[in-house]
């Protein structure tokens, strides 16, 4: 065996079923080639390398799930809700129009799912907000929207930021 590297799709495949997570399988994947790198330069090098890496990719998984490296807390809806993504638009006139507007048609569950649809940045984030199942939240969503384009659709709005330099600026990165 001659480059150790050249089997990393190996040790990523047998670590990504363990982990779930590409980063953390990225890492047990190095560490198990690492291993194996250590085996040869030792002299010990096992037989059938592959599944040598496969096995020691899965260890090294668990050991990553069982670490605190892998381990994440996390943070209060409120603390989430006040980071502003830097790739999210500014909020638009049509938007703002269908808040003000869609709120008295509304019932409380579903203005509470569009104030939750215009707040998050996933649908899944939004959805555990409002306590919902990803499913019934797209459903609301699909509501929401059939009476959002039926308000909004022989309406004409103007963009106050189309001749901003920032924006434009953003945009075309």
């Amino acid at each position: 065996m001659h480059d150790p590297y050249s089997l990393l799709p190996v040790a990523y495949r047998a670590a990504a079923a363990v982990a779930r997570s590409r980063v953390l399988a990225e890492e047990a994947g190095e560490r198990a080639i690492h291993q194996l790198t250590l085996a040869v330069l030792e002299g010990a090098a096992p037989t059938h390398p592959e599944a040598w890496l496969r096995v020691v990719a899965r260890r090294s998984a668990f050991a990553l799930l069982r670490s605190g490296w892998a381990r994440t807390r996390a943070l209060p809806p409120e603390d989430l809700s006040a980071w502003q993504t830097p790739s999210q638009a500014p909020p638009s006139p049509r938007r703002e129009f269908v808040r003000e507007e869609m709120a008295p048609a509304l019932t409380p569950r579903q203005r509470e799912a569009l104030h939750a649809a215009l707040s998050s940045n996933t649908t899944r984030a939004a959805a555990r907000r409002c306590n919902m199942p990803p499913r019934d939240f797209r459903r609301y969503l699909e509501a929401i929207s059939r009476r959002a384009r039926h308000i909004v659709r022989d309406r004409e709005f103007d963009d106050p930021f189309a001749d901003d330099a920032n924006v434009q600026f953003q945009l075309g990165q």
